[in-house]
């Protein structure tokens, strides 16, 4: 008797071990199917063309540990789990509609982190997420603000986008945003080509956009920049600091006055931040806001700047931008509002602020004039 029911013990596992076995080979077949084969399809579901996922793979391969598994998930499907993630925002669209990434749940959580962890790795962000190093790119740029939108000495335009999550474990006060959810805050500087060159997502949603960006290196870099006595710009909206390097508009303009033509060019050329934010959030719909991202602080982070990386990514092949739906972009403008000033001004940097503006606003009349 007993030897009978080790007999059956053994042929139950053994059939349930040669099962699991199908299983993963079915699997394993299903997601090397052809099932997506135009560029088209691969931007719709993953925002990359293939022959971009495949640069994205060569680039990120060697920050990705090996499958140790004999038909384990491999790295190709892992950065398509990933892709397909960040471009909805749904585990749902990924197990369910997604043939072609085929896993559970919890290996499609773990390939996420896998990846976006790589992309985050300094070799890539620096790589691929690049503010102007040196007098000649700086240069470039200032040429291409000022032939499309008549703003001299700009290099970029600076904005902040909040980026929901849940609730945090640890000092939920850093997080929860004046619009009444947890968040974290992302402030990106953009070129005229709508390329991200910067991104900060240290702080949370409960901290100013200003104050980021008066903690930042990069206001370290422009303020000395500016006291080697070189021309250059970000411009903001009236949320920041009015400085030497920043400019923000003008309040309250008389009709037809010279600082309501600054304000008129001003505006035009800081859309390219808002546009920017649009069309990265177009494209990865994990960061709108009711795509509440159920992870850690530091992991949301990261996930921003993966985004950010893909989005350079796409701009530079020149891959269409999937656009916001009009409900969707009304949406996240309501959530982009002025959050509570987080830094006291100096009175002899915005004095010198004032200045420079002034003189700004002088060249570009004389400009409209002449």
């Amino acid at each position: 008797m007993a030897v009978r029911l080790s007999c059956m013990l053994f042929l139950l596992e053994e059939a349930k071990r040669r099962d699991n076995v199908e299983k993963r080979r079915q699997a394993h077949v299903i997601r090397n199917m052809d099932l997506i084969t135009t560029d088209t399809e691969f931007i719709k579901v993953f925002r990359l063309t293939e022959e971009l996922i495949k640069q994205l793979e060569e680039d990120i391969s060697p920050f990705l540990a090996k499958t140790k598994r004999k038909g384990g998930i491999c790295n190709r499907t892992k950065i398509l789990c990933t892709l397909a993630f960040l471009a909805s925002g749904s585990y749902q669209k990924i197990l369910c509609e997604n043939a072609r990434t085929y896993i559970s749940q919890a290996s499609a959580s773990r390939a996420i982190r896998t990846v976006v962890n790589a992309i985050n790795h300094p070799a890539i962000i620096n790589k691929y997420i690049r503010f102007p190093q040196n007098t000649n790119e700086r240069q470039i740029l200032k040429e291409k603000f000022y032939e499309k939108f008549k703003m001299p000495g700009t290099i970029g335009c600076v904005d902040g986008t909040l980026v929901s999550m849940v609730r945090p474990k640890e000092h939920e006060e850093r997080y929860y945003c004046r619009k009444g959810y947890h968040a974290r805050n992302a402030v990106i500087i953009n070129d005229p080509d709508l390329n991200i060159m910067h991104v900060d997502v240290t702080f949370g949603g409960a901290t100013h956009d200003s104050f980021i960006f008066n903690n930042s290196v990069i206001k370290t870099h422009l303020e000395q920049l500016n006291n080697t006595g070189e021309t250059v710009y970000l411009l903001g909206d009236s949320g920041f600091a009015l400085r030497p390097y920043m400019m923000v508009p003008c309040s309250n303009p008389g009709p037809g006055s010279k600082e309501e033509y600054y304000n008129d060019l001003h505006a035009t050329a800081r859309n390219t931040a808002e546009r920017t934010i649009g069309i990265l959030k177009g494209r990865f719909r994990c960061l709108l806001v009711h795509r509440v991202l159920h992870y850690d602080p530091e992991m949301v982070g990261k996930i921003i700047k993966a985004c950010c990386v893909l989005h350079n990514i796409c701009n530079q092949a020149r891959v269409p931008p999937v656009e916001l739906p009009t409900h969707l972009q009304r949406q996240e403008a309501s959530v982009i509002r002025l959050l509570q000033q987080g830094s006291q001004n100096s009175i002899s940097d915005l004095d010198s602020g004032h200045l420079v503006r002034g003189h700004l606003i002088d060249r570009l009349w004389r400009g409209q004039n002449s």
